[in-house]
């Protein structure tokens, strides 16, 4: 797969506040520069760029003590599953709440619709995923976050989506009849 750079300066721009969150979230990704063959390759992206970015910052005599919450963050953003011991924190934390408050933007909205080719799909299909969506999204509204900042732009992009989908069906239900 090839380097998702806009997925990671949508990220780096929703943790742009503080310059070692901007650099963990600008590097959080870099294990797209390789190919992964399977999902399990990728499910363990998060663990092959901690390491990458490990050696990264060593090279350029980075502070090791914000090494190891850097690249902590980093290998727990996809499932928070790490190899080495770490802090979950706010800080730690928040790389993965970046990444999750991207995946729920009007962007990847978009990328989504597109990928199921939304638009060639029938009505009805078209409803029951927009059904899905609404219930997945109702779902997601519980989601807690590590700080405030991120749960408001966590709740405000949920509702977003809310309320496009709820938009959505109304207008796919007229659709199909007078």
């Amino acid at each position: 797969m090839k380097l998702k750079i806009k997925n990671t300066y949508r990220v780096t721009n929703i943790g742009k506040n503080v310059e070692d969150l901007m650099i963990t979230c600008l590097l959080h990704d870099v294990s797209y520069c390789t190919q992964f063959k399977t999902q399990d390759e990728w499910q363990n992206h998060g663990r092959v760029s901690s390491k990458m970015v490990r050696e990264f910052l060593k090279s350029i005599d980075y502070p090791k003590e914000r090494i190891q919450d850097m690249c902590f963050a980093i290998m727990i953003h996809v499932d928070l599953k790490a190899d080495f011991e770490g802090e979950y924190n706010a800080f730690t934390l928040s790389v993965q709440e970046a990444d999750n408050i991207d995946r729920v933007g009007a962007y990847r909205l978009y990328e989504t619709l597109e990928a199921v080719q939304f638009n060639k799909q029938p009505i009805e299909v078209q409803i029951q995923y927009v059904d899905s969506m609404l219930q997945t999204l109702n779902e997601y509204v519980s989601y807690t976050c590590a700080t405030k900042t991120a749960q408001a732009l966590w709740l405000n992009r949920i509702q977003f989506q809310i309320d496009y989908f709820e938009r959505l069906k109304d207008q796919l239900k007229i659709s199909t009849a007078l």
